[in-house]
This record gives structure tokens, sequence and C-alpha cells, in this order.
């Protein structure tokens, strides 16, 4: 009897766990908002549905997909900078121009070509993160277009211009409007 009474137990307690672990979940689709701006006044604003919400949050996780695989292209932006400071520095030596006279200096134009050389094997070395990276940017183009197409019906013939997504996360962070008005 003590053993039917500590399983009946345990039984209530993990359907009350699992109910209060579901329950967030649903309070928290009201907190997905689609807020409206003209001039930094709101227009409008609309609980988002659970379609939009779904290609809301399709949307973000291809964005931090997209973080993860833009790292090996940020990892050699500082040489590629490097680079092509080199070559606008090396290109303004190669060529002197005046009223005049137009002098190309052939030891700066070999620098210049050196150097292009260099960016141009950078880039092939990385040639798979560049891919990468714009067939993710494809993959965010069309879930944005499909998001776009999901709230388009909460814009129509409203003078708009921003839009505001209010997820859980961010519903306690503070709008802040830039306007050139």
């Amino acid at each position: 009897m003590h053993q039917l009474i500590k399983i009946a137990a345990l039984v209530l307690l993990s359907a009350t766990v699992a109910k209060a672990a579901t329950a967030p979940a649903k309070t928290q689709y009201g907190e997905y908002k689609v807020r409206i701006f003209n001039h930094c006044q709101l227009v409008s604003e609309h609980k988002m549905t659970e379609p939009q919400i779904e290609v809301y949050q399709r949307l973000m996780q291809h964005e931090q997909a997209m973080h993860k695989i833009e790292q090996p292209i940020k990892a050699i932006e500082p040489q590629m900078d490097k680079l092509t400071d080199q070559i606008q520095h090396v290109s303004k030596q190669a060529i002197q121009e005046t009223d005049d006279s137009l002098q190309i200096n052939k030891k700066y134009l070999k620098q210049q070509q050196a150097l292009a050389q260099q960016i141009e094997q950078l880039v092939a070395q990385h040639r798979a993160d560049f891919d990468a990276l714009q067939q993710q940017g494809d993959k965010i183009s069309a879930v944005a277009d499909e998001f776009e197409q999901q709230i388009k019906s909460l814009t129509e013939g409203v003078e708009h211009d921003n839009i505001q997504i209010v997820t859980p996360e961010k519903a306690t962070t503070p709008y802040r409007c830039y306007s050139s008005l």
C-alpha cells in the first residue's frame, strides 16, 4: 500500500511538472507582437499568430547560423583590410597625374599586382566560407520574404517607417526611435 501511494504521488508530481513546463510556452506566445511605427509614433500593435511566430523563429535561427558562418570571414578581415590599404597606397604612387602629364611607375604597378594576387589567394583559400555565406544569405532572404508575406496584412494601408518585433526575450527592451524629423 505504501508503495502504491508513492507511485501515485510520483505520477501526480510528474503531471504537475509537465503541465508547468508547457504553461509558460503558451503564455509566451502572447508576448510575440508586431509593433508598427510612423515617425516614432506607435501606429498599431498586433499579437502575432502561430504561423507568423513560426516563420519569425526560423528567420532568427537562420540569422544565428549566419553569425557562425561569418566567423572565418571575420577572422581574415584584418588581413584583407591591410592588403586593401596597401593596394590603395601603392596605386597612388604607381600613377602620378598632373595637368600636363601622366607618369606610371612600373615598380609600383608590380607591387600592386603582387598585393592583388595575395588578396585573390586569400579569397580562394576561403572560397568555401564565402560560398556558405552566400547560401545562408539566400536562405535568410527566402525566409524574410515569407515573414514579410505573413505580416503584410498588418501593414497594408498603414503609413509606417518602422516595424518592431517584440518577443519574450525582447519584451523588456525599450524601443529606440531614430527619426530625422
